[in-house]
């Protein structure tokens, strides 16, 4: 809490503006609001701490700026559904455009023409279950080739690192039909450096540097998926499984420029959040190792027959594990919008641009809603679980809430559930620590560090 002298010199100066927000609880402010609770502090930690010290509404001061800290499902839904359009993603556009471009979905702008790009991405087409339905193969095999090599290279590795590869691999197999050689992988890293270093900058962007290579980098990868696009386009697969085979066939008007970058997109999109709710998943199961022995004999039954969604449907211990470790440990755990207008909300008229922050932690651990809101319990999500807290309601929004929810929620749920059987049936992932691991911030995503593994042959 800011000092005597602090509180009273923001007081000063501002304490007519604060009148205005009394009805709201919350911190006090010093010379810099209340901003310096986050300094130091993860932001997910703070906005769980407001909720538990000032339910579910927590007036904060950026600066001489006010704003707010939501931990309400009620104000939450009105913020992200069913009052979305009073409120955009602040600067998250022009913190990602050099990165992800203007085509991005998840930064367009709700004024302009993010409706139309939702109605014409491929995940949300009336084919686009069936192709889903056939992406089981084909990532179970991507997966299983860079398993045994890790298996192979007896080595430790970081586990976040790793798994983020694989996840690209699997992703790379489902979307174009092969995976992302090396040296496109590397630019695809370093054009996401240049995202993060925007998204966490404490100066003005005009005075943050991209990384050496920038501009070169993201010339070649955005080229790679314009190459595959042009290939496929003068030899298409007429029983192409891949996304862009699919999208060719079922969207002949689609662009090839427009289909390339969305599908380049996809990468940016999820392969950081997937790759974080594995590693979270495995880290949790060392510390239980009930749940991973039921797991990995799940996974032996699953590798015993035709890699098909149905199967995979029947495989619940592993769709409540990926579940579970998203309640425990979401990925991506804060979301920000700002009010397009002076915008009254929460019983106060929040100002054009201020900064309003919801996090999932302290929701997906809200002990009048969870039993045992700290303990890792996969047997929750059985027997109607998922009908009780489905994925986007008020205490489980790992993927976001509304209709800017990732577009892409079904395929990830695929693809985890598909890498957590593949990845068990296929070794023990020993964890050097059950300790909870340190969280660092990369894309927007939390990201475990030094999550020091091994792979071990399971016998088959």
């Amino acid at each position: 809490m800011p000092n005597v002298l602090s509180r009273g010199v923001f007081n000063l100066f501002f304490g007519s503006k604060r009148q205005a927000f009394a009805s709201l609880p919350g911190p006090q402010p010093g010379i810099l609001g209340t901003a310096g609770d986050f300094l130091g502090a993860q932001p997910w930690d703070v906005c769980a701490r407001y909720g538990r010290e000032y339910g579910g509404v927590t007036l904060i001061w950026m600066g001489p700026n006010p704003g707010l800290v939501l931990n309400d499902p009620v104000l939450i839904e009105q913020l992200l559904d069913s009052r979305r359009t009073e409120f955009e993603k602040g600067s998250l556009r022009q913190e990602l455009t050099p990165t992800t471009t203007d085509q991005s979905l998840f930064i367009a702008p709700q004024s302009g023409d993010w409706a139309e790009k939702r109605r014409i991405d491929p995940f949300v087409q009336p084919w686009s279950p069936d192709w889903l339905a056939a992406q089981v193969a084909p990532m179970q095999a991507a997966i299983s080739e860079f398993v045994d090599g890790l298996i192979a290279s007896g080595k430790t590795v970081d586990l976040a690192p790793v798994l983020r590869r694989l996840t690209c691999d699997a992703f790379a197999v489902a979307a174009i039909g092969e995976k992302l050689p090396d040296s496109v992988y590397e630019d695809f890293m370093l054009l996401a450096k240049g995202a993060d270093a925007r998204i966490q900058a404490k100066l003005p962007l005009k005075f943050v540097s991209l990384p050496k290579g920038f501009e070169e980098a993201r010339e070649r990868f955005y080229r790679f998926f314009d190459e595959r696009v042009s290939a496929a386009r003068r030899n298409p697969k007429p029983e192409g499984n891949d996304l862009m085979s699919r999208t060719m066939r079922e969207m002949p008007d689609f662009g090839d420029k427009a289909l390339a970058v969305n599908i380049a997109l996809i990468f940016y999109g999820g392969a950081f959040s997937s790759s974080t709710a594995l590693a979270s998943a495995f880290h949790q199961l060392q510390k239980h190792p009930d749940a991973e022995a039921r797991l990995a004999s799940e996974a032996a039954a699953f590798a015993g027959g035709p890699p098909t969604l149905e199967r995979l449907n029947e495989a619940r211990w592993a769709e409540a594990v990926v579940l579970e470790s998203m309640r425990v440990l979401p990925p991506v755990r804060v979301f920000t919008r700002s009010p397009v207008t002076d915008v009254s909300f929460a019983g106060v008229t929040m100002p054009a641009g201020a900064t309003i922050m919801v996090s999932n932690q302290y929701l997906h651990r809200d002990p009048q809603h969870w039993p045992n809101p700290d303990t890792f319990e996969p047997a929750r999500w059985l027997d109607g679980g998922t009908a009780r807290d489905p994925i986007g309601s008020g205490h489980y929004f790992p993927f976001g809430r509304g209709p800017r929810m990732c577009v892409a929620t079904d395929f990830a749920m695929v693809f985890l559930r598909t890498a957590m059987v593949t990845i068990a049936a296929r070794a023990k992932v020993q964890i050097a620590s059950t300790e909870p691991f340190e969280e660092g911030f990369f894309f927007g995503v939390v990201l475990p560090t030094n999550v020091h593994t091994k792979f071990i042959t399971r016998p088959r």
